[in-house]
């Protein structure tokens, strides 16, 4: 959708970005992120013409923006900035519908898009449609200045910190609005901030820009499990990811190689290969490494007849989870279940096909929840 190749942008010589080469895939919402001076809203300002960069391309659906119409650009990119930019002796309508009026669209189709925009912002179209500015609070404007940017329904919306004036509950508000509005309509959003927060809390991907080249860029769940440099993980916060701990997933934390048998396998076997492995149960697999149950050590001594194959006496009815599931739902799984059968010491971790992929155990779980606190401790 937008792709940057070899950016680089200089005043008096010296470089504010420099050799900056990425890709915004259609649909997302990408966020620009650094310290300050770092460059991110010059490259922001780069892909509406704004800003003109010293070298380098910027292609959006394969076109040159720069042999583009500069008028032509700027009318489908929806531009929200920090101070709102609404006129102030225009109306909250007419502020809406300037570009599209400006387009000679259709002015009864004009009208009722205005009441749909007003609705998916969530104010009363009846009560603020012919208001001024001035009359509307600071989160109310920045709505509106969404609806703007919306309104000749663009491909792509640039947005530059446009919460960071608001108060800390309004704005909180707005970044939940967002993102909701984002999974419904799917455009192709960058969003620059300097609030770390804000950007795992709105993106699909993060660009994290340092002295005016990337640091990191990639998924949300990704850099804060894996920085790519000492900057980087600075700059997220060692600690990060318990804020946030939906982004740790089973297959982050599961044992990839659990000790497994298989169902025509006697009892007596199974007993040594527990003690062998030092574990308290066995994984029993198909050929095909499909789980078809769990046979623990409890079950096994019980078993009077050693030379019986597993399949006799294994459970078949037991919880799994998927690799993506997150550790909050698998700690209440846990929870839930030790109240009921305090024997539920571990979780099978299966694929759509039933494929065995890993095991959870309470000792597995402990370990990564520990180590939280192990992080805070060695953070200088």
């Amino acid at each position: 959708m937008i792709r940057f190749e070899g950016i680089t942008k200089k005043y008096d010589g010296k470089a504010v970005v420099s050799d900056i080469t990425f890709e915004v895939s259609k649909g997302e919402l990408v966020v620009l992120i650094g310290p300050s001076g770092c460059g991110k809203t010059t490259l922001l300002k780069i892909i509406n013409r704004l800003i003109k960069p010293s070298s380098g391309l910027v292609f959006i659906n394969g076109e040159d923006i720069f042999e583009k119409d500069v008028i032509e650009l700027r009318r489908n990119i929806g531009y929200v900035i920090q101070q709102t930019g609404l006129f102030p002796h225009m109306t909250v309508r007419e502020n809406i519908e300037i570009v599209p009026r400006l387009q000679k669209k259709n002015k009864a189709m004009i009208a009722e898009k205005s009441i749909a925009l007003m609705q998916m912002i969530g104010l009363d179209p009846n009560q603020y449609l012919n208001r001024y500015p001035s009359q509307l609070s600071g989160g109310q404007q920045q709505r509106i200045g969404v609806a703007r940017a919306f309104a000749c329904d663009p491909d792509i919306i640039l947005m530059d910190e446009p919460f960071s004036a608001l108060d800390p509950i309004s704005r909180n508000q707005l970044q939940d609005e967002l993102a909701d509005l984002q999974a419904r309509v799917r455009k192709t959003i960058v969003f620059v901030t300097h609030d770390m927060d804000e950007a795992v809390k709105i993106a699909d991907k993060i660009c994290i820009i340092h002295r005016g080249r990337i640091a990191q860029y990639d998924k949300v769940e990704e850099i804060m499990k894996n920085p790519a440099n000492e900057f980087v993980a600075k700059f997220i916060g060692r600690n990060r990811i318990w804020s946030s701990p939906e982004f740790i997933r089973a297959k982050d934390i599961m044992i990839a190689d659990p000790a497994c048998t298989q169902a025509d396998t006697p009892i007596l076997r199974c007993i040594e290969k527990m003690r062998t492995h030092k574990v308290d149960s066995l994984l029993v697999t198909d050929k095909h490494g499909s789980l078809i149950g769990i046979i623990s050590a409890k079950m096994a001594q019980a078993q009077m007849d050693k030379g019986v194959p597993v399949s006799r006496v294994m459970h078949t009815d037991f919880e799994t989870v998927s690799p993506d599931h997150n550790i909050v739902e698998i700690v209440q799984l846990i929870n839930h279940h030790t109240s009921v059968s305090p024997s539920l010491s571990a979780i099978p971790v299966i694929a759509n096909d039933n494929q065995l992929e890993g095991l959870i155990t309470k000792s597995s779980l402990l370990t990564t929840l520990s180590q939280q606190y192990l992080d805070t401790k060695n953070v200088v």
